[in-house]
């Protein structure tokens, strides 16, 4: 799977989203993204395999928390060959 497929879904953007600004626990991240912390653990854990992210183990209040760290400065998707005329090409050749 190559990082443009790990970033497919929209909960994994907004959790880069997230992390570029500040190093966020999954609790943190799924209160500020509505959705459950089973769901982020699952894509975090997604994203981490992708070396997007890493996560630390630091203590909480009730317990140790995952807390999630941006791994990369810039994610760079090239979406087409290095032929500036693709888009120019009728439809029949792409």
């Amino acid at each position: 799977m190559d990082i443009a497929e790990a970033l497919s879904s929209r909960a994994k953007f907004r959790i880069v989203q997230l992390l570029s600004k500040e190093s966020l626990d999954i609790s943190t991240i799924a209160k500020r993204l509505q959705i459950s912390e089973a769901y982020v653990s699952e894509e975090v854990t997604s994203l981490e395999r992708h070396a997007i992210i890493r996560t630390s183990y630091e203590r909480g209040k009730r317990g140790v928390r995952k807390v999630c760290t941006l791994a990369v400065g810039k994610i760079v998707i090239t979406l087409a060959s290095g032929d500036p005329d693709i888009t120019q090409r009728p439809q029949s050749e792409l």
